[in-house]
């Protein structure tokens, strides 16, 4: 799960901060679902499909960011120390307990360089997923930060805006269109599946989702866009009920587009949702703050809570199981969020400010 980020790094200039939030938490909630639920219950029914909620952070991204392509101005290098102080401490943080678990089980660590330097989907499945197969979603995150500063002078327009979105979508299905039907994967259209070629269309809907709220949409056209979105969403998971994994890579429809169909399903119910409610209650805008607070953690470490407790499994069920490991990933979370994850953010902003500040005061090359 990518790291999104908080409304307030990036000024939407929306209403609705606290809804964004409130939807970082969700689509975490939907990924620890996903990996919680079918050892649990026989037929999890449409909540298999909850491993979408991956292509939701992506257009959580790029609705955050969408500012910077339709004009906001950019200091290069104050916003990449942002994007580093905001994904990386806390996913080295993971990745360090993700290999002293398999180090104590007395499995190999083998490619724990490829990991700390976000290369471990370069090559194959089983290093993708070695440590925590959630840490896929890394790399492409980080390669949209990356790509942001040169998208944002070919953009500022509705128009280029739309037409960057239209060849990340040409290329997104050249991709696809060459991806393997076997869904063990493997081969360079494999491989180009986990990273930005095709992955920038999902980033572009969340921008788009962005403009239609800037728009302020009536009541009727963001009850519309639920629907649709709701709707669109169930269609899609049955359609994967009814295929399987298999199924969908064998079809030349369905093979490497369902995250895009899904992240559509999501980019329309993200611009009916934010700013709907401008002025929550106290509670649900402390339940948003909470859920924000805790998405990134959840998403890194829920994959490990399920190692580290595996000798209470016998004693407790497999559903009393999963309900400890997510309250326990949840409290880990929180622990996390106050001791390492918020001071290392709070690092990285004040280090930003002051390169802002100089480049205010005269910028340089680098930074115009």
């Amino acid at each position: 799960m990518p790291a999104s980020p908080s409304v307030a790094e990036s000024s939407t200039g929306t209403d609705g901060e606290w809804s964004i939030e409130l939807l970082r938490g969700l689509a975490a909630l939907l990924v620890v679902t996903a990996h919680y639920l079918p050892p649990v219950v026989h037929d999890a029914g449409l909540l298999r499909f909850a491993f979408t909620g991956v292509d939701l952070f992506f257009v959580i991204s790029g609705f955050v960011f969408a500012p910077y392509l339709f004009g906001k101005g950019m200091v290069i290098r104050a916003y990449l120390v942002r994007r580093l102080f905001r994904i990386y401490p806390l996913y080295l943080l993971a990745l360090f307990a993700y290999a002293g678990l398999r180090w104590a089980s007395g499995q190999n660590i083998d490619h724990l360089g490829q990991h700390l330097l976000l290369l471990h989907t370069l090559q194959t499945r089983e290093i993708a997923f070695q440590f925590n197969p959630a840490f896929w979603s890394l790399p492409p995150e980080v390669e949209f930060y990356l790509a942001l500063p040169l998208l944002a002078p070919l953009a500022g327009t509705l128009r280029r805006v739309l037409a960057i979105g239209l060849a990340a979508l040409a290329v997104h299905a050249l991709v696809a269109w060459h991806s393997p039907s076997d869904v063990s994967g493997g081969g360079i259209a494999w491989v180009l599946g986990f990273h930005l070629p095709a992955l920038l269309a999902e980033f572009m809907l969340g921008t788009l989702a962005w403009w239609i709220v800037q728009r302020k949409p009536g009541v009727a056209l963001r009850a519309l866009m639920l629907a649709l979105g709701l709707l669109g969403w169930w269609w899609l998971a049955g359609r994967f009920l009814a295929l399987g994994d298999a199924g969908m890579a064998r079809s030349d429809w369905w093979r490497g587009n369902i995250g895009l169909v899904a992240a559509l399903a999501y980019a329309l119910i993200v611009a009916a949702w934010v700013g709907w409610v401008p002025r929550p209650g106290v509670w649900l805008s402390v339940l948003a703050t909470v859920a924000g607070n805790l998405s990134y953690g959840l998403y890194l470490f829920h994959n490990a809570m399920p190692s580290a407790l595996a000798a209470l499994k016998p004693a407790v069920g497999a559903a009393w199981f999963a309900v400890i490991c997510l309250v326990a990933t949840a409290a880990l979370a929180q622990v996390l969020h106050w001791i390492w994850e918020a001071p290392w953010r709070s690092h990285g902003r004040a280090v930003a400010r002051r390169i802002e500040l100089a480049h205010a005061r005269g910028p340089t090359l680098t930074d115009r």
